[in-house]
């Protein structure tokens, strides 16, 4: 098999073996990791190579879950459509930590209010999700984060710019439970000329 062929199915093998990770064993990233991840989501296209993106880290489990709380708050205040009830339910649980555990998080910011650039910001996020698997690592995106992330007392604690927003939060770890792949459904995919 040809190098371009065995990377392509690392690449297949990859999308097809992502799972969001919701138990983590605790043990701590390393930083150059970190930067390693970072530096593979930058490789991302993005509108007239803007690149419009930034990143924030937090370090440590504990500095989770410590945080959860107000996440948890900020979530179940937040005007948004129909909260389903078992994650009301999840929400108003002490004993729910919002990051499962992780002992990273990474928070992919576009760097204006621009739809555009927020959906540039998508392309990187999923290049980390990918390119922590090559790191033995579990990743599980955090979308209940946002709400606080964007509130500004939440930028100035981890250092994101006031005009930066928030777009795709990624609990980061080790896995210590990943779960069976779901099936899913046949997409609808509709072709022209026919």
């Amino acid at each position: 098999m040809s190098s371009s062929a065995a990377d392509a199915t690392a690449v297949i093998g990859a999308i097809y073996m992502r799972r969001a990770i919701r138990a983590y064993t605790g043990a701590p990233v390393d930083r150059s990791t970190i930067e390693r991840l970072i530096d593979a989501a930058i490789q991302a296209p993005s509108y007239n190579d803007n690149e419009p993106w930034s990143f924030a880290v937090v370090h440590g489990a504990d500095v989770l879950h410590g945080l959860s709380d107000r996440v948890k708050a900020a979530a179940l205040t937040a005007p948004s459509h129909a909260m389903p009830d078992r994650l009301r339910r999840e929400l108003a649980d002490m004993a729910f930590n919002v990051f499962h555990g992780a002992p990273a998080l990474i928070v992919v910011c576009a760097t204006s209010s621009r739809q555009q650039d927020a959906e540039d910001c998508c392309l990187p996020a999923q290049n980390i999700l990918l390119s922590a698997l090559a790191y033995g690592l579990g990743t599980c995106p955090i979308g209940l984060s946002r709400p606080w992330l964007q509130l500004p007392e939440a930028k100035a604690l981890l250092g994101i710019e006031a005009a930066h927003v928030p777009v795709f939060a990624i609990a980061l770890g080790h896995a210590a439970v990943t779960p069976v792949p779901p099936g899913r459904r046949k997409p609808s995919v509709s072709h022209y000329p026919s």
